[in-house]
């Protein structure tokens, strides 16, 4: 019988060594992975800005089209005439109106089967391309409406007609909104903790890190954020947005 009970005994001590050493562990388990939950409030601050863009480029291309190649640069003089005509009256000074670019490519007969082509010439497609460059932005918008019109009164084929509109003190911008996303991140931050106050004492200490988001220029009332940055450049009135992730110490 005393056999049994010192058998006994000895379990019982094993099993209370290993019930202890169980409840260590996890005490210390959970009381780290709480300690590390407290200790960190990460969040996104975010800043904008609208400005007006101070810069435009427009380009304009001219197309004739013909088996003559000589009667398509005599056309496409006259046009060229006409548009500089145009932009003058418009407001554009010489100097803002670079000097045409001639190209040309042949276009060929395609294959009665609808693959590829044939070598028969069906036209000679000559194009005339020059660009406005300015500060006066509005004029160009305005141009971009007007010209459509002026060229079909006047026979002249537009083949191309794109304006682009950019802002020039982007750059001088970026760190004045990143120290505004950062402000409102720590606006967040603190936000979310007195959110808390009735179940956590936890409070906002200094910035652990901060990250950079992408920047994202869109037009005016457009949301859209890519992964590599928006770039808008087809309205004058922009939005810059900058975001920032910051992680701050949780006292």
């Amino acid at each position: 019988m005393r056999l049994f009970k010192d058998v006994s005994s000895n379990l019982i001590f094993i099993g209370l060594v290993v019930f202890v050493s169980t409840a260590l562990w996890s005490y210390a388990f959970f009381t780290k992975e709480i300690k590390t939950y407290k200790n960190v409030v990460s969040v996104i601050g975010v800043a904008t800005k609208e400005v007006t863009s101070d810069r435009a480029s427009w380009r304009i291309s001219l197309a004739r089209k013909s088996l003559d190649r000589s009667a398509n640069l005599i056309k496409l003089s006259a046009d060229e005439k006409n548009i500089q005509s145009f932009l003058s009256s418009s407001g554009f000074s010489p100097e803002e109106i670079s000097t045409p670019q001639i190209s040309a490519v042949v276009n060929y007969k395609p294959n009665p089967n609808g693959y590829g082509i044939t070598d028969e010439i069906v036209s000679y497609e000559t194009r005339s391309t020059f660009y406005v460059t300015t500060n006066k932005v509005n004029k160009v918008e305005e141009g971009v409406n007007l010209l459509r019109r002026y060229g079909e009164e006047n026979n002249i084929e537009l083949a191309d007609d794109v304006s682009e509109y950019t802002y020039s003190a982007f750059e001088k911008e970026k760190i004045p909104l990143l120290q505004k996303a950062i402000e409102d991140a720590q606006n967040r931050a603190n936000a979310l903790v007195n959110a808390t106050k009735g179940v956590s004492k936890t409070s906002i200490g200094k910035i652990l890190s901060a990250q950079q988001g992408v920047f994202q220029v869109n037009s005016t009332n457009d949301n859209s954020v890519s992964d590599y940055g928006n770039f808008d450049t087809s309205s004058i009135q922009k939005t810059i947005r900058a975001t920032v992730t910051v992680e701050f110490a949780a006292n």
